[in-house]
C-alpha cells in the first residue's frame, strides 16, 4: 500500500526528470550550431524600450486569453467574475511554468473550480481543453497567413498553404460540432481573440527582433516563431523552454536566418513569459486565486 500511495508522486517526479532531460538535450543541440558569444552579441544591442514593449504585448496576449476562457467556463454554468478568472488564469501560468512537477496549471484550476461547481470535472476539463486546442487553430491560421509571403518557400507552395487555411477553419468548426456541440455558438467569438491573442505574441516577437536591431526576413522569423509556438504546446519540456530553441534552430537552416538571432529571440521570449507568469506567485502565497463561494 506505502508503493502505491506513492506512485502519482513517483509518476510525477519521473515525467519531470524526462522533461529536464529533454530540455538538457535540446541546448546541447542548439549550441552545436551556435556560441553563447553569439547569443551575447545579439544581446548587447538590444535596446529595453522594445523589449517593455514586447513584454507589455504578451501581457495583453494573456488578458485576452483569459477572456476566451471565460466564455468556456460561462458556456458550462461556471460563471467567474473577471477578477477571479484572471487571478486563477495568472495562478495557472505561474504553476505551469514554475511549478512543473505537480499537476500544472490546468489541473490546479480545475481542482479549485470543481469545489465550488461540484459534478462538473468533466465539463471543466473539456473547457479547458477546447481552449488549447482553439489557441493552435489560431496559430495554424497566422501561420498559414504569414507562410504566403516567404520568398524563400517556392509559390506553389506557399499558395497550397494559404488555401488550407479556410479549409482548416471550415473543418475545425465541423468537428467543434460534432466533438464539443455545448461550445460550437461561441465558436466564431473564441476564434477572433484566439487570432487576438497569437496576434499579440507575434507581435510581442517582432518587438523582440526590432529590439535586436533586426530589419531583414522578419516575417520567416515570425513564420519560425509561430511554428515554435505550436512546438511548444506539445509536453515535452517545462514551459516550452528547449523545444522552441530546437525549432528556431532548424527554422534558421531551412530559411537561412541568422540562428544566433533566432535562439535569441526564443530565450527572450521565455524570458518575458516567466516575467509575466511571476505575479501568479501572489495568489499562490494569499490563496486570492480560489474562487469565493
Amino acid at each position: 500500500m506505502p508503493l502505491l500511495a506513492h506512485r502519482p508522486k513517483l509518476r510525477s517526479a519521473l515525467v519531470l526528470l524526462a522533461k529536464l532531460a529533454f530540455v538538457v538535450g535540446a541546448f546541447y543541440f542548439v549550441f552545436q550550431h551556435i556560441s553563447l558569444a553569439d547569443v551575447r552579441r545579439v544581446l548587447a544591442t538590444a535596446r529595453p524600450g522594445w523589449l517593455a514593449l514586447a513584454a507589455g504585448l504578451f501581457a495583453l496576449s494573456k488578458w485576452l486569453s483569459a477572456r476566451r476562457l471565460n466564455y468556456f467556463f460561462r458556456a458550462i454554468g461556471v460563471p467567474l467574475t473577471e477578477g477571479e478568472n484572471l487571478r486563477l488564469y495568472w495562478l495557472g501560468m505561474y504553476y505551469n511554468l514554475f511549478l512543473p512537477g505537480g499537476i500544472g496549471g490546468d489541473g490546479y484550476k480545475v481542482y479549485l473550480l470543481r469545489q465550488r461547481f461540484p459534478g462538473k470535472t468533466t465539463a471543466l476539463v473539456r473547457a479547458l481543453l477546447l481552449d488549447r486546442v482553439s489557441g493552435v487553430l489560431a496559430l495554424g491560421v497566422l501561420a498559414g497567413v504569414l507562410f504566403a509571403f516567404v520568398p524563400a518557400v517556392p509559390l506553389p507552395w506557399r499558395l497550397a498553404v494559404l488555401a488550407g487555411v479556410p479549409v482548416g477553419v471550415a473543418a475545425s468548426y465541423w468537428a467543434s460540432g460534432r466533438f464539443f456541440p455545448e461550445f460550437q455558438p461561441l465558436f466564431g467569438r473564441a476564434g477572433w481573440l484566439g487570432l487576438g491573442v497569437q496576434g499579440a505574441q507575434v507581435l510581442c516577437a517582432w518587438a523582440i527582433l526590432a529590439g535586436t536591431g533586426t530589419s531583414t526576413q522578419v516575417i520567416d522569423y515570425l513564420v519560425v516563431f509561430l511554428v515554435s509556438s505550436v512546438v511548444a504546446v506539445l509536453p515535452l519540456t517545462v514551459g516550452g523552454i528547449g523545444a522552441r530553441e530546437v525549432t528556431f534552430v532548424l527554422g534558421a537552416q531551412v530559411l537561412h536566418l541568422d540562428a544566433a538571432v533566432s535562439v535569441t529571440v526564443s530565450l527572450t521570449f521565455y524570458l518575458i513569459t516567466a516575467a509575466v507568469a511571476l505575479p501568479g506567485a501572489v495568489f499562490s502565497f494569499k490563496g486570492a486565486a480560489a474562487p469565493a463561494p
